[in-house]
């Protein structure tokens, strides 16, 4: 396993790297949107879909979030793949020839381009079905308000105001707009599941609202982040960003200007998390994984 994947699985507990990521695909497996009535061109797309997650960081984060708020393990793997599930789901479309019309996802070909495009839309819609499922199981034994409060996160995590609304917004940019449509977009498409990541689990633990503020606000500092090094890989690379009128940091501020970016909010990510493990040493973990996945992955980008 390689240094960045085993730092992907810090946040884990006493469990090691490698039996997190056999027991997430173990689960992606066993909850996966599967019938005996499904045509078998749709299994075989669903199958090729489940077998290259990816580093499933996020579902790796539920899953110790979960531990430190008090959810049984079960609960907290149904809320991983759920999860999980609707990272899948968005990738395979953002692909699509009518939005990214993208080759290749992790160096295979993209499912659209194997299985075609309907197929792929299906796949999509089962996965995003499934994960609602699954948050409605994981919550099924708390109390009603408990399990109100997990149905508004997702809707306003997966929703229009959310992951829907962040590639809604991503079809419509142009290079004309402001270099705050940037951040906009990152937030909705990759920070909101980074907030979904703390925020369903931690629910079973009732956290404070100024609790949930501070994970809300590192979730924001945690997506803008992630995306701007990838912005800025993406630059030093001269990857697809700089051919096509894609949204990238870089293109708007310029490298300097972006790196200066980055480093401010990996600082106001610092300061949120060292402020929620004073409230509550639950969630010290969070710095650990903050230092070892986003602030090195940070430190290789910003050395080029």
């Amino acid at each position: 396993m390689s240094q960045a994947l085993r730092a992907s699985y810090s946040v884990a507990g006493d469990e090691s790297p490698a039996s997190i990521v056999v027991r997430l695909k173990r689960a992606l497996q066993h909850y996966a949107p599967r019938s005996a009535d499904a045509h078998p061109l749709f299994r075989r797309a669903l199958e090729d879909t489940l077998s290259r997650p990816g580093g499933l960081v996020r579902a790796a984060l539920v899953l110790r979030t979960g531990q430190e708020s008090g959810l049984s393990q079960p609960s907290a793997e149904q809320l991983a793949c759920a999860l999980e599930y609707w990272h899948i789901a968005s990738l395979l479309l953002d692909d699509l020839p009518c939005m990214d019309d993208a080759e290749e996802r992790r160096g295979r070909p993209c499912l659209h381009r194997v299985h075609g495009e309907a197929t792929t839309v299906l796949v999509a819609l089962a996965l995003i079905n499934r994960g609602y499922i699954l948050v409605g199981d994981a919550f099924l034994e708390q109390p009603i308000g408990i399990r109100q409060d997990a149905l508004a996160t997702v809707e306003a995590a997966v929703g229009p105001g959310g992951l829907i609304g962040g590639q809604s917004r991503d079809l419509n940019y142009t290079p004309l707009c402001p270099a705050r449509e940037i951040g906009r977009i990152a937030w909705q498409k990759t920070g909101m599941l980074f907030w979904l990541a703390l925020a369903l689990p931690s629910l079973a633990a009732g956290p404070s609202p100024a609790e949930r503020r501070d994970l809300r606000a590192a979730s924001v500092y945690w997506g803008l982040a992630y995306q701007a090094i990838d912005d800025l890989a993406d630059f030093h690379q001269d990857g697809p960003d700089a051919h096509l009128d894609r949204p990238n940091l870089v293109r708007a501020l310029g490298a300097k200007r972006t790196q200066a970016h980055i480093r401010r909010l990996l600082a106001q990510s610092r300061f949120r998390l060292a402020h929620l493990e004073a409230m509550h040493d639950r969630w010290s973990y969070l710095q650990t994984w903050h230092r070892d996945h986003l602030e090195t992955r940070a430190a290789h980008v910003l050395a080029h």
